[in-house]
């Protein structure tokens, strides 16, 4: 498989598989220094973004009473919600690209290193990386995103989207859509928009990744039914996706801070959130859907390698088993020897072996551990909101209960 490789130096796949870097809008921050060099830069941008958006909000806030209002709706200082989004979520969007980038980038470049890939699809290997690049380098796209996050930054948002958000009577720091205060109006005009422009910008690369994936599921790909990841040598892509789970977790402590505000200055009550039950689980299922479902592009060429591997693991666990048959239960082999060690039983229990691990084969390069990993991850931020509804001594009890 050596000349698999060389076939692809010129395209340099390395150089070119990114999805954290590159396009317009990396380009400006590099330009304007926010990013040094090939980023990520994290604590860098945080920090200026957070100054840019934060620090005028609580200066207006102030000037107009509103940095603690006459009620705790209407306090910037104690909406919960708008510190997990600059402080929290925001953040974690730059750390994606320390986290989530590499991870995709070394699973796409995998199939070159592991010789997943066969020679015949080389050509079209180096297409779909032109593909990639092509995509991520595109203004058009950011540009939408601009629009979008500025058209979006009332209504598009964690709380309006999961029923949370206050209703229209509720008197608040930001004001209301005809007359905002100055606070609601940089909120809405230039913290919103920047939150949810390099939302969409992901989006845009989760996209560019998972059209990247298609094209791999088309390709000839060497797969073994009898890898012992279970996904027929595809259980790498599974573990690269859990990072994803990153985005779940910001958009979870939205949602867990709007919730504790409510328990906290509202009257929420344990009922109430048991009313949310269904909510939850419909949330997890998409976080679920959106951080594997590029995974399902492989599952027709996974299930056929699973067919197949059936097929001819069994017509050759018959024919083994048959001789295996003859030999020692009819007879038929040399006289005097002894089963005991003999190479026979190791071979028959090696066949049982692969042929078991061909029939237990995921379709999906998904196991349930890494399914549970990102549920976990989604959750996590709820855990706070716990001890505000259950006494610590109650979670304590209901803690050992589980362990115990």
């Amino acid at each position: 498989m050596r000349e698999t490789r060389a076939a692809l130096t010129d395209a340099d796949p390395e150089a070119v598989l990114h999805f954290e870097m590159g396009g317009p809008a990396f380009r400006l921050m590099q330009r304007v220094g926010l990013i040094q060099g090939n980023g990520p830069s994290v604590a860098r941008r945080s920090l200026c973004f957070v100054a840019i958006t934060w620090i005028p909000i609580v200066f207006l806030a102030a000037a107009e009473g509103n940095a603690i209002g006459a009620t705790p709706r209407s306090s910037l200082l104690l909406d919960y919600a708008t510190y997990a989004r600059l402080f929290i979520a925001l953040p974690l969007i730059f750390a994606a690209e320390a986290v989530v980038g590499p991870r995709l980038r070394a699973a796409g470049l995998r199939f070159l290193r592991a010789d997943i890939l066969h020679p015949e699809s080389i050509t079209a290997f180096r297409e779909a990386l032109a593909r990639v690049q092509r995509r991520r380098e595109a203004t058009l796209p950011e540009i939408l995103f601009v629009l979008v996050a500025l058209a979006g930054a009332s209504f598009l948002t964690v709380e309006r989207l999961s029923g949370l958000e206050a209703g229209s009577g509720a008197t608040t720091w930001r004001g209301n859509i005809l007359e905002p205060t100055l606070a609601g109006l940089w909120y809405y005009m230039v913290a919103m928009p920047l939150v949810q422009f390099f939302v969409l910008r992901w989006l845009w690369r989760w996209a560019i990744w998972a059209m990247f994936l298609r094209n791999l599921a088309r390709l000839r790909l060497n797969l073994l039914p009898t890898h012992t990841d279970m996904a027929a040598g595809l259980g790498f892509l599974g573990a690269a996706h859990v990072s994803m789970a990153i985005f779940a977790f910001g958009t979870s402590c939205i949602i867990a801070a709007e919730t504790a505000f409510r328990l906290q200055f509202e009257g929420l009550t344990l009922s109430g959130l048991q009313t949310m039950l269904p909510l939850l689980v419909a949330y997890l299922l998409l976080v679920e859907l959106i951080v594997f479902g590029p995974l399902l592009l492989f599952l027709p060429v996974l299930a056929g390698a699973r067919r197949e591997g059936l097929r001819a693991y069994g017509t050759l666990v018959q024919q083994h088993n048959q001789l295996f048959h003859d030999k020692w239960i009819k007879g038929q082999g040399s006289t005097g020897e002894s089963p005991l060690g003999h190479p026979d039983m190791s071979s028959l229990v090696d066949l049982g072996s692969s042929f078991t691990v061909v029939r237990e084969m995921n379709v999906v390069p998904v196991g349930r551990r890494q399914l549970l990993q990102v549920a976990v991850i989604a959750c996590l931020p709820g855990l706070p909101v716990v001890f505000l509804v259950l006494p610590l001594g109650e979670v304590a009890k209901l803690f050992l209960g589980i362990v115990i």
